[in-house]
């Protein structure tokens, strides 16, 4: 068994992120509510391959990071299918960039606005305090190693389809300090493993080969 971590920042060496909002349209007022706990990815424009992956969160957030520079579309698998707006490219054509963009589905597509740019000068405590080792992992365990202190972390390893298959709470956790995760009995395939706080989260790409 294999495990990758497509988007792992020890893995590439870019500097620029994408961050964004996901809602559902209800109705012909328009009013939205944000979709919670769904996948979206980020795809090459070129090819179409997907280069990382996250599930929004309780205000249907989400975020990339550590993107290197080229052309992306925002992707968004919601009720058996997966949505598009190509129309929206995302050009990086420099280090260091930052968007911020909005989609909003409705009945019959979706639409991406880019509300703005800026320099992506902060990075996520838990991005840089945590990281994850082997990878790929050749006995089915991963590895997290703590950089920085934490009062409490949640770890949470779900599938495409929404469904936890592991979790693990920890708390007063020191810097240095390091666990595995075992993950022999999952099934082959793409999960997404999101650590969060009571302030931040961050969501990873799992391959299980």
């Amino acid at each position: 068994m294999h495990v990758y971590l497509l988007d792992a920042p020890g893995n590439v060496t870019g500097t620029a992120s994408v961050s964004g909002l996901l809602r559902e349209v209800n109705g012909k007022a328009g009013e939205s509510q944000a979709l919670v706990n769904n996948p979206v990815y980020l795809a090459d424009a070129k090819d179409g391959c997907y280069i990382a992956a996250a599930l929004t969160g309780v205000k249907g957030e989400f975020c990339f990071s550590h993107l290197l520079t080229g052309e992306y579309y925002l992707k968004v698998e919601h009720q058996g299918s997966v949505r598009c707006d190509e129309r929206a490219r995302l050009k990086i054509d420099a280090d260091g960039l930052h968007f911020d963009i909005e989609a909003r589905l409705d009945r019959k597509r979706m639409k991406t606005t880019i509300t703005g740019n800026r320099s992506a000068v902060y990075l996520n405590p838990l991005d840089r305090g945590i990281s994850f080792n082997p990878n790929p992992s050749l006995d089915g365990k991963l590895n997290l190693i703590m950089k920085d202190s934490f009062k409490r972390l949640k770890l949470e390893i779900t599938d495409l389809a929404g469904w936890i298959v592991r979790t693990m709470d920890l708390s007063e956790i020191k810097a240095g300090y390091t666990d595995a995760v075992d993950l022999e009995d999952l099934e082959k395939g793409t999960y997404i493993l999101e650590i969060s706080t009571g302030r931040d989260r961050l969501s990873k790409q799992l391959v299980l080969q």
